[in-house]
């Protein structure tokens, strides 16, 4: 049986990696980075990893400054300026992007995110969130601490809406976020299944296959201890919209793997030569080539 080629025939006009936090979105950037010149690359960081908000909030915190927002629209006036735009993003960013700009990213389960974001911070030595979180337990983190990323944070990214309150994320916002990721991107992994995410990439942009070791991924390789049954029901109360659309994520993922022979895939991927540090330039070859035969 013929196996189905792939959706597009040719690079987007711009690509835009929606980099949720604690997902392994270092090692995508560290990908993608092999694919792109660095001027192509447009780097725009909106709040909400530390952001905080109360309940009742009637004036919202500005996730990207006027700024920021400004030096953006003019670089996306020069024609072909930036073909990758990248961060810590939410979908509300699209009203000012191109109607064919074309979005990918990875999700993370959600209790594992959670103890990672937790322990993240309570690492980073000089940032005004590390004492909240070296005085909080991971119960506390999660349910008393107004951080909007313990509060569904990948449903409110993907949907647009990281201003909510907290509590304020509701089964229209998942919708948003389900309807968003089925319309606008047209490659969703999960952290847990890099590597067939990591097939989809390279297929989609036409790129020979490397090996990349995972960057900064809260250290993953840690034996974190895990959640006591007290802070797994607060993550899950507070994330139970996350846990719909982190399943709602593995089945796309899973749909767009059966298009494909995955087994032979992942052979030739984990036989690939391993990421050697060069850039695009060092390389010398042709930016964003087409799809090889097997596309």
């Amino acid at each position: 049986m013929e196996l189905e080629r792939i959706r597009f025939s040719a690079p987007p006009s711009l690509l835009v990696f929606v980099h949720v936090p604690k997902t392994g979105g270092k090692t995508l950037n560290l990908m993608l980075s092999r694919c792109y010149l660095p001027d192509q690359v447009y780097e725009i960081m909106m709040r909400g990893m530390s952001l905080r908000l109360q309940q009742r909030k009637f004036i919202p915190d500005s996730l990207l400054s006027l700024s920021k927002l400004s030096d953006l629209k003019l670089a996306l006036r020069e024609p072909r300026r930036i073909a990758l735009l990248h961060g810590h993003l939410d979908l509300s960013i699209g009203r000012f992007l191109p109607k064919d700009a074309e979005y990918i990213t990875l999700l993370r389960n959600p209790v594992q995110r959670a103890v990672s974001h937790y322990h993240h911070y309570r690492r980073q030595t000089g940032d005004p969130v590390q004492e909240l979180a070296m005085r909080s337990t991971l119960t506390e983190w999660v349910s008393d601490c107004g951080l909007v990323e313990m509060d569904n944070g990948q449903t409110r990214r993907l949907a647009g809406e990281m201003r909510l309150p907290i509590g304020g994320v509701t089964r229209e916002t998942l919708e948003k976020a389900k309807s968003n990721l089925a319309e606008k991107f047209s490659v969703v992994g999960v952290t847990e299944r890099f590597e067939e995410f990591q097939i989809l990439v390279h297929r989609r942009l036409g790129r020979p296959y490397e090996r990349y070791p995972m960057q900064n991924l809260g250290n993953a390789g840690r034996a974190w201890a895990a959640p006591d049954g007290g802070a797994l029901s607060a993550i899950e109360a507070r994330n139970r919209f996350d846990l719909e659309l982190y399943r709602f994520a593995v089945e796309m993922l899973d749909k767009a793997l059966g298009r494909i022979d995955v087994e032979t895939e992942l052979s030739l991927l984990r036989s690939a030569p391993i990421h050697d540090g060069a850039t695009v330039e060092e390389r010398s070859v042709p930016h964003l080539a087409a799809a090889d035969g097997r596309m």
